[in-house]
């Protein structure tokens, strides 16, 4: 079974048990629900690491990182009352790859990326009170961010004069989330929606070995997480009244 999949069925299943909770204690679920449509900017830290014997005699100085991106997204909650509620997210960014050499000759490759992060959070408000037209939250959940590669990316890979990494392809970490934000609801069915979220999964490889005794065999020998710094405002359309 391929981690994608792997990591969907985990985070869909935390998320069944969390709904079904919800479900027991409220009957009519389905007047409970809110969409949040989101957009914002994105920013990463970036991963330093060492090519050496027996890819390379003289030890190679390298960078991953990503650009700082634009991203936009959905949300669609449940909300079960008091301090709590749950959802499920889904975003997705342009961005590009970057395998930069600082070791002479100094190069870098540059690989066109999708980064889509999914799962499920759980929100805690400060006040059990719906009733607030203010509501500032905490928020934590689980999920996967999938790295994927376009074909320009591909095509660039396999060139041997541009990037020389013919096995290279899509990779899908898992993450967590956690962060803090406000809601706040202009009338029956129509609020606002601030947040400020971080998301730290394990540094993609794209498929490649972090180590291997055959010289000619690419590597990518990262290790340590990455960090994605998110922050996004949206509108958030409500399918129930407050208590």
């Amino acid at each position: 079974m391929s981690r994608w999949l792997s990591t969907a069925i985990a985070v869909f299943a935390l998320y069944g048990c969390m709904a079904s909770a919800a479900y027991a204690q409220y009957s009519h679920l389905r007047d409970n629900i809110e969409l949040n449509l989101f957009g914002g900017g994105s920013w990463y830290t970036h991963n330093d690491f060492e090519v050496s014997f027996p890819q390379s005699v003289t030890p190679i100085e390298d960078r991953l990182n990503f650009d700082r991106a634009v991203r936009g997204g959905v949300r669609l909650g449940v909300y079960t009352h008091g301090h709590w509620s749950e959802e499920l997210f889904y975003s997705y960014e342009p961005n590009t790859t970057h395998l930069v050499r600082f070791t002479p000759t100094a190069t870098s490759v540059s690989l066109p990326t999708r980064v889509q992060n999914y799962g499920v959070t759980a929100l805690y408000y400060f006040h059990d009170d719906e009733t607030h037209h203010v509501r500032p939250f905490l928020s934590i959940g689980v999920g996967g961010t999938l790295y994927m590669l376009t074909a320009e990316a591909q095509a660039i890979a396999r060139d041997p004069q541009r990037g020389n990494l013919p096995p290279i392809r899509n990779s899908n970490e898992l993450s967590m989330n956690y962060g803090i934000g406000v809601k706040t609801r202009v009338n029956r069915w129509l609020g606002f929606r601030a947040d400020a979220r971080g998301f730290v999964s394990a540094t993609p490889s794209f498929g490649l070995p972090h180590s291997s005794s055959d010289p000619a065999q690419p590597v990518l020998p990262v290790s340590g997480a990455t960090n994605n710094g998110e922050a996004s405002a949206g509108l958030v359309f409500y399918f129930f009244e407050r208590r």
